[in-house]
């Protein structure tokens, strides 16, 4: 039984004469052990009693004495301790009879006594030593012994029989107390070990036993030593059954018979198992140059391809994560609503959506909450921009490439957006403006679900639902021969479109207020922002909105800024000057330049035209500016040289 290893040792003691109990008794007391004794025992009752002892007890150490301790040890598979005779025992037992005997005879089981010349000196008596190593050897040492003289004989509790045997008496030879001292300690000594060993082993078979793959090793006669439970579910067999057993008659085509006699490992062999294909690898166990057995893995194809699917690229999941639900879509327009509700429909099915739409409606919000409707929301949401990558790496970035695929390559090959959206949604924005020699491709990925990176041979299968975006028409697309037919059918198969913002203004409310109170502080009153939503409606009515809600969002959040800078400024008056930018249609009926370029550069302009307009007020004082915008000077001075480009023209020197 495996014990803590700060727990007391556990002792036998399978004592063949009562003396030995009571020293052992006597030397044990105070030791960190529990004991149990058995004593007066023939061998034949020894034997059983230490098979019983072993089952019932879980002893570490048995002990015992010559003959007894060597004929319990075959029995047992547990440590058996000697208590062996010393000079000083045979010392103590030959004392009375000096001066009164010449010749003795010393009996001692399988091993000469090496302090027996040297008590005979001391005493100056005759000793001859017999060994035996059974009854009947002993019985005819006796008689030896009495041919050549010996008065007495000396040994173990079988000299009792010399009487019988030769007519001299046998004298029996107790140990002492030193002697039981010392196999102690060596019992001590053995159990520690022992107990190392056992706790060594117990964690080797937890860890072997709670792989996943297959495990067996062999011997240097290629015997099974050892098979792990995985290892047992794939060959069909019970360990206790077959170790011992010769390798070959267990595993089917295996070549641990080979391996042990090359030396030389194999690695990652294809092998079928009872119908399984099976990932092997063999590897020699080399001790001293010579190989004395192999270790077997196996790895069932199926579970690795698993793996390496779940693993692929090992990417974190940031940056792959839908944000916006369906919910979030803010509308009150009831064509808005039925296309979320048939969003909501689709988001059940995994079949291929196209959204269609212009620019800045809000196709990937659709996509995003589409994903997260589905079953695949806690997988990856990919998004890609066709668009936006190089066509020359478009085929690439979709499907991967392996090592050494292309100048440049990196040197370990690259994980494509299919891999990454495996299990999950990948999104393809702008699919009109895929290259047609890459529509051949993925329309064989829609259909088959398999890819194969750029360069590589290997197929690999994929899980993925394709959600598709476009703002032109396909169908003219397609006219033009600028768009496969067959892919269109593909990827129309749930087909949603989303309307234009002009379409339904009465969402522009709705939309203004959300972009004011998130543009504008936590602490801004929200009666204020009810005020300038309906103070600068008029306006937003007005316009055609070709951006779409992108388009509101950008103006919205450029006035959030221009209200936070100039809080005595009327409302309506920032939002006209805030629409003013360079070159682009004048908005509706108020000759003002409607905004253009990204939102980061109008943004960047904005920003400078308000910093210059404060530092005139201020008499180009940069430390108190810098103090009333609650940036550092260095922030200031960056924010006037932008990307390092001339200030802008002086569109608002009108501004309050």
């Amino acid at each position: 039984m495996l014990q803590a290893t700060n727990a007391l040792f556990s002792f036998s003691l399978i004592a063949p004469y009562g003396n030995l109990a009571t020293l052992f008794t006597k030397v044990a007391a105070g030791m960190p052990c529990i004991y149990s004794i058995h004593e007066n025992l023939t061998l034949d009752e020894a034997s059983a009693a230490a098979r019983q002892v072993v089952k019932d007890e879980h002893p570490e150490v048995l002990l015992s004495r010559g003959g007894t301790a060597d004929y319990i040890r075959s029995s047992v598979n547990v440590p058996v301790v000697d208590i062996l005779t010393t000079g000083v025992d045979l010392l103590r037992a030959l004392q009375p009879f000096v001066g009164k005997i010449r010749r003795i005879a010393f009996f001692h089981y399988k091993n000469m006594l090496p302090e027996v010349d040297t008590v005979a000196v001391i005493l100056g008596i005759t000793i001859d030593q017999y060994t035996f190593l059974n009854r009947e050897e002993l019985f005819s040492r006796m008689v030896e012994a009495k041919a050549k003289g010996a008065e007495l004989g000396f040994g173990g509790r079988l000299v009792a029989y010399m009487r019988e045997i030769c007519e001299i008496d046998g004298i029996l030879v107790e140990v002492g107390e030193d002697a039981v001292q010392r196999a102690l300690n060596e019992a001590f000594s053995i159990a520690r070990i022992r107990r190392a060993e056992l706790f060594r082993r117990a964690r080797m078979l937890t860890i072997i036993n709670s792989i996943a793959e297959g495990i067996i090793a062999t011997d240097e006669t290629n015997a099974l030593t050892l098979i792990n439970p995985t290892a047992e579910r794939l060959l069909g067999v019970n360990a206790d059954e077959v170790l011992g057993i010769d390798a070959r008659e267990i595993v089917p085509n295996t070549r641990t018979a080979k391996v042990l006699e090359s030396g030389v490992p194999e690695l990652n062999d294809i092998q079928d198992m009872g119908g399984t294909t099976i990932v092997t690898s063999r590897v020699p166990i080399i001790l001293d140059g010579k190989t004395v057995g192999v270790v077997c893995t196996f790895s069932e194809a199926d579970r690795i391809r698993q793996a390496e699917q779940r693993l692929r690229g090992k990417f974190s999941r940031k940056g792959f994560q839908a944000k916006y639900a369906l919910e979030d879509i803010i509308t009150g327009d009831s064509a808005m609503r039925s296309i979320i509700e048939l969003a909501h429909m689709y988001a059940g099915t995994d079949a291929t959506v196209l959204l269609q739409g212009e620019s800045g409606t809000g196709k990937e919000l659709f996509a995003q909450g589409i994903h997260l409707a589905s079953h695949r929301a806690e997988k990856n949401f990919v998004p890609v921009n066709c668009a936006a990558i190089p066509e020359a790496l478009l085929e690439s970035e979709l499907f991967g490439y392996v090592e050494g695929a292309f100048t440049g390559a990196k040197r370990q090959g690259k994980v494509g957006y299919f891999e990454l959206a495996h299990e999950g949604t990948l999104f393809l924005d702008e699919i009109s403006e895929l290259p047609y020699p890459v529509q051949a491709r993925l329309l064989r990925v829609l259909q088959e679900m398999e890819i194969v990176r750029v360069g590589g041979v290997q197929v690999i299968p994929v899980d993925v639902r394709v959600i598709c975006a476009t703002n032109h028409s396909l169908s003219a697309q397609m006219a033009m021969n600028r768009f496969r037919r067959d892919l269109y059918y593909r990827l129309n198969v749930l087909p949603l479109t989303i309307p234009p913002l002009r379409e339904r203004k009465e969402d522009i409310p709705r939309l203004t207020a959300y972009f004011l109170r998130e543009g504008l502080p936590p602490d801004f009153p929200a009666a204020d922002i009810s005020a300038i939503e309906q103070d600068i409606r008029p306006f937003l009515r007005k316009h055609s909105w070709p951006g779409n809600v992108r388009e509101l969002r950008n103006i919205i959040e450029r006035l959030t800024l221009a209200i936070t800078m100039f809080p005595k400024t009327p409302w309506r008056e920032l939002l006209l000057r805030t629409w003013q930018a360079e070159g682009t249609a004048a908005m509706p009926g108020y000759g003002f330049a409607c905004a253009s370029g990204s939102l980061k550069n109008m943004t960047r302009h904005f920003e400078q035209k308000m910093i210059r307009r404060l530092l005139d007020q201020y008499n180009s004082n940069h430390a108190q500016v810098a103090k009333l915008l609650g940036i550092s000077r260095m922030s200031l001075w960056r924010k006037l040289r932008g990307n390092g480009d001339e200030a802008p023209d002086d569109a608002f020197t009108d501004l309050p």
